[in-house]
Protein backbone atom coordinates (compact mmCIF):
# COMPACT_ATOMS: atom_id res chain seq x y z
CA UNK A 1 0.00 0.00 0.00
CA UNK A 2 1.41 3.37 -1.01
CA UNK A 3 1.85 6.23 1.43
CA UNK A 4 -1.14 8.63 1.09
CA UNK A 5 1.23 11.50 0.20
CA UNK A 6 3.24 9.56 -2.38
CA UNK A 7 2.42 7.65 -5.52
CA UNK A 8 4.48 5.68 -8.05
CA UNK A 9 3.41 4.51 -11.49
CA UNK A 10 5.33 2.57 -14.16
CA UNK A 11 4.36 2.61 -17.83
CA UNK A 12 5.69 1.96 -21.31
CA UNK A 13 7.74 4.71 -22.97
CA UNK A 14 5.21 6.25 -25.37
CA UNK A 15 4.44 9.90 -26.29
CA UNK A 16 0.93 9.83 -24.81
CA UNK A 17 2.45 9.23 -21.37
CA UNK A 18 3.39 12.91 -21.16
CA UNK A 19 -0.21 14.10 -20.93
CA UNK A 20 -1.26 11.15 -18.78
CA UNK A 21 1.47 11.72 -16.16
CA UNK A 22 0.80 15.46 -16.18
CA UNK A 23 -2.91 14.93 -15.47
CA UNK A 24 -2.15 12.30 -12.83
CA UNK A 25 0.27 14.62 -11.04
CA UNK A 26 -2.18 17.54 -11.15
CA UNK A 27 -4.94 15.36 -9.69
CA UNK A 28 -2.76 14.35 -6.74
CA UNK A 29 -1.72 17.94 -6.06
CA UNK A 30 -5.39 18.96 -5.91
CA UNK A 31 -6.09 16.01 -3.62
CA UNK A 32 -3.31 17.22 -1.30
CA UNK A 33 -4.77 20.75 -1.33
CA UNK A 34 -1.84 22.21 -3.29
CA UNK A 35 -3.77 23.84 -6.13
CA UNK A 36 -1.32 26.75 -6.31
CA UNK A 37 1.43 24.37 -7.49
CA UNK A 38 -0.56 22.64 -10.24
CA UNK A 39 0.54 24.85 -13.15
CA UNK A 40 4.25 24.85 -12.32
CA UNK A 41 4.34 21.16 -11.40
CA UNK A 42 2.46 20.23 -14.59
CA UNK A 43 5.10 21.97 -16.68
CA UNK A 44 7.93 20.24 -14.81
CA UNK A 45 6.24 16.84 -15.15
CA UNK A 46 5.74 17.40 -18.88
CA UNK A 47 9.40 18.26 -19.41
CA UNK A 48 10.74 15.36 -17.32
CA UNK A 49 8.48 12.77 -18.94
CA UNK A 50 9.15 14.19 -22.42
CA UNK A 51 12.89 13.78 -21.86
CA UNK A 52 12.30 10.21 -20.68
CA UNK A 53 10.23 9.39 -23.78
CA UNK A 54 12.81 10.92 -26.14
CA UNK A 55 16.04 9.71 -24.59
CA UNK A 56 15.12 6.77 -22.34
CA UNK A 57 15.89 3.13 -23.02
CA UNK A 58 13.20 1.30 -21.07
CA UNK A 59 9.91 1.73 -19.28
CA UNK A 60 9.20 4.95 -17.41
CA UNK A 61 8.66 5.13 -13.67
CA UNK A 62 7.06 8.35 -12.47
CA UNK A 63 6.63 9.24 -8.81
CA UNK A 64 5.58 12.28 -6.82
CA UNK A 65 5.85 12.80 -3.06
CA UNK A 66 4.64 15.45 -0.63
CA UNK A 67 7.21 15.54 2.15
CA UNK A 68 8.89 17.97 4.56
CA UNK A 69 7.48 21.13 3.02
CA UNK A 70 8.18 20.26 -0.60
CA UNK A 71 6.96 18.28 -3.60
CA UNK A 72 9.47 15.79 -5.03
CA UNK A 73 8.95 14.74 -8.67
CA UNK A 74 11.03 11.83 -10.01
CA UNK A 75 11.21 10.16 -13.42
CA UNK A 76 13.27 7.03 -14.14
CA UNK A 77 13.85 6.04 -17.78
CA UNK A 78 16.66 3.47 -17.76
CA UNK A 79 19.07 5.71 -19.67
CA UNK A 80 22.55 6.38 -18.28
CA UNK A 81 22.85 9.64 -20.23
CA UNK A 82 22.88 12.70 -17.98
CA UNK A 83 20.47 15.52 -18.86
CA UNK A 84 22.17 18.73 -19.93
CA UNK A 85 20.89 22.27 -19.51
CA UNK A 86 20.95 24.13 -22.81
CA UNK A 87 20.30 27.81 -23.41
CA UNK A 88 18.38 27.84 -26.70
CA UNK A 89 18.01 30.96 -28.81
CA UNK A 90 14.61 32.56 -29.44
CA UNK A 91 14.42 30.85 -32.86
CA UNK A 92 15.05 27.30 -31.63
CA UNK A 93 11.93 25.18 -31.14
CA UNK A 94 13.50 22.52 -28.90
CA UNK A 95 16.14 22.19 -26.21
CA UNK A 96 14.24 24.09 -23.54
CA UNK A 97 13.33 21.13 -21.30
CA UNK A 98 16.10 21.16 -18.70
CA UNK A 99 16.46 24.93 -19.07
CA UNK A 100 12.84 25.32 -17.89
CA UNK A 101 13.32 22.81 -15.09
CA UNK A 102 16.38 24.66 -13.81
CA UNK A 103 14.49 27.96 -13.99
CA UNK A 104 11.23 26.86 -12.35
CA UNK A 105 12.15 24.13 -9.85
CA UNK A 106 13.62 24.94 -6.46
CA UNK A 107 16.19 22.15 -6.88
CA UNK A 108 16.85 19.45 -9.43
CA UNK A 109 19.37 16.68 -10.05
CA UNK A 110 20.00 13.11 -11.18
CA UNK A 111 21.01 9.78 -9.68
CA UNK A 112 24.70 8.90 -9.89
CA UNK A 113 24.02 6.47 -12.74
CA UNK A 114 21.89 8.99 -14.66
CA UNK A 115 18.80 6.76 -14.76
CA UNK A 116 16.62 9.01 -12.62
CA UNK A 117 16.00 12.76 -12.84
CA UNK A 118 14.25 14.62 -10.03
CA UNK A 119 13.16 18.12 -9.09
CA UNK A 120 11.47 19.76 -6.11
CA UNK A 121 8.95 22.53 -5.51
CA UNK A 122 8.67 24.21 -2.12
CA UNK A 123 5.26 24.13 -0.45
CA UNK A 124 4.67 27.64 0.88
CA UNK A 125 2.97 27.46 4.24
CA UNK A 126 0.49 30.23 5.11
CA UNK A 127 1.73 32.58 7.80
CA UNK A 128 -0.42 32.31 10.90
CA UNK A 129 -0.36 35.34 13.22
CA UNK A 130 0.76 34.64 16.79
CA UNK A 131 -0.76 36.45 19.76
CA UNK A 132 1.54 38.40 22.05
CA UNK A 133 2.16 41.78 23.62
CA UNK A 134 4.03 44.89 22.54
CA UNK A 135 5.84 47.00 25.15
CA UNK A 136 7.35 50.47 24.66
CA UNK A 137 9.15 53.03 26.80
CA UNK A 138 9.18 56.65 25.65
CA UNK A 139 10.98 59.66 27.03
CA UNK A 140 8.87 62.50 25.74
CA UNK A 141 8.22 61.60 22.10
CA UNK A 142 11.39 59.51 21.74
CA UNK A 143 11.22 55.72 21.79
CA UNK A 144 14.00 54.51 24.09
CA UNK A 145 13.15 50.83 24.61
CA UNK A 146 10.69 48.31 23.20
CA UNK A 147 10.01 44.61 22.94
CA UNK A 148 7.52 41.91 21.95
CA UNK A 149 6.60 39.14 24.37
CA UNK A 150 4.35 36.04 24.40
CA UNK A 151 2.60 36.55 27.77
CA UNK A 152 1.52 39.37 30.12
CA UNK A 153 3.95 38.04 32.75
CA UNK A 154 6.89 38.24 30.34
CA UNK A 155 5.83 41.73 29.30
CA UNK A 156 5.88 42.97 32.90
CA UNK A 157 9.14 41.17 33.72
CA UNK A 158 11.03 42.73 30.82
CA UNK A 159 9.40 46.13 31.31
CA UNK A 160 10.80 46.20 34.84
CA UNK A 161 14.23 45.14 33.57
CA UNK A 162 14.16 47.87 30.93
CA UNK A 163 13.14 50.43 33.54
CA UNK A 164 16.18 49.52 35.63
CA UNK A 165 18.43 50.13 32.64
CA UNK A 166 16.72 53.41 31.81
CA UNK A 167 17.11 54.79 35.33
CA UNK A 168 20.85 54.03 35.55
CA UNK A 169 21.52 57.16 33.47
CA UNK A 170 19.32 59.47 35.59
CA UNK A 171 19.93 61.54 38.70
CA UNK A 172 19.46 59.79 42.04
CA UNK A 173 16.55 62.01 43.12
CA UNK A 174 14.71 61.33 39.86
CA UNK A 175 15.31 57.59 40.15
CA UNK A 176 13.59 57.57 43.53
CA UNK A 177 10.50 59.32 42.19
CA UNK A 178 10.30 56.93 39.22
CA UNK A 179 10.55 53.77 41.32
CA UNK A 180 7.96 55.14 43.73
CA UNK A 181 5.57 55.54 40.77
CA UNK A 182 6.15 51.99 39.53
CA UNK A 183 6.12 49.98 42.78
CA UNK A 184 2.93 48.06 42.01
CA UNK A 185 2.66 46.36 38.60
CA UNK A 186 -0.39 44.27 39.53
CA UNK A 187 -3.03 46.54 37.89
CA UNK A 188 -1.01 46.58 34.66
CA UNK A 189 -0.65 42.80 34.71
CA UNK A 190 -4.39 42.28 35.22
CA UNK A 191 -5.23 44.71 32.41
CA UNK A 192 -2.96 42.86 29.96
CA UNK A 193 -4.42 39.52 31.05
CA UNK A 194 -7.87 40.95 30.19
CA UNK A 195 -6.66 41.97 26.73
CA UNK A 196 -6.55 45.68 27.53
CA UNK A 197 -3.98 48.34 26.67
CA UNK A 198 -1.93 49.88 29.45
CA UNK A 199 -0.39 53.36 29.55
CA UNK A 200 1.50 54.53 32.64
CA UNK A 201 2.88 58.08 32.41
CA UNK A 202 5.40 59.72 34.74
CA UNK A 203 6.20 63.44 34.81
CA UNK A 204 8.72 65.24 37.00
CA UNK A 205 9.45 68.88 36.21
CA UNK A 206 10.36 68.81 32.47
CA UNK A 207 11.11 65.08 32.44
CA UNK A 208 8.45 62.69 31.11
CA UNK A 209 8.60 58.91 30.91
CA UNK A 210 5.77 56.74 29.60
CA UNK A 211 5.35 52.99 29.47
CA UNK A 212 2.77 51.61 27.05
CA UNK A 213 1.84 47.96 26.49
CA UNK A 214 -0.89 46.35 24.40
CA UNK A 215 -2.01 43.01 22.98
CA UNK A 216 -0.76 42.45 19.42
CA UNK A 217 -0.56 39.89 16.62
CA UNK A 218 2.82 38.97 15.17
CA UNK A 219 3.78 37.12 11.99
CA UNK A 220 6.37 34.36 12.45
CA UNK A 221 9.85 34.78 11.01
CA UNK A 222 10.24 32.83 7.77
CA UNK A 223 13.35 30.70 7.29
CA UNK A 224 14.47 31.25 3.67
CA UNK A 225 17.52 29.00 4.00
CA UNK A 226 17.94 26.76 0.96
CA UNK A 227 18.77 23.14 1.75
CA UNK A 228 20.60 20.86 -0.67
Amino acid sequence: MQHPDRFVVSCSREPQRVGQMRRLGAAHLRKWGLNSLVDTASLLISELVTNAVRYGTGDITFSMSHRSGEILIEVTDGSSAFPRVRHPTADEESGRGMFLIEAMADHWGTREDGTRTWCTLAVRQPLTPVSGFRSEWRQGNRLIASGSYPTPQDTIRYARAQLRLITTALEAELIGYIWESWTDWTPSLKALENGEEVTVPFTYDTFTLTWHARPALFLPIVDNTRHP
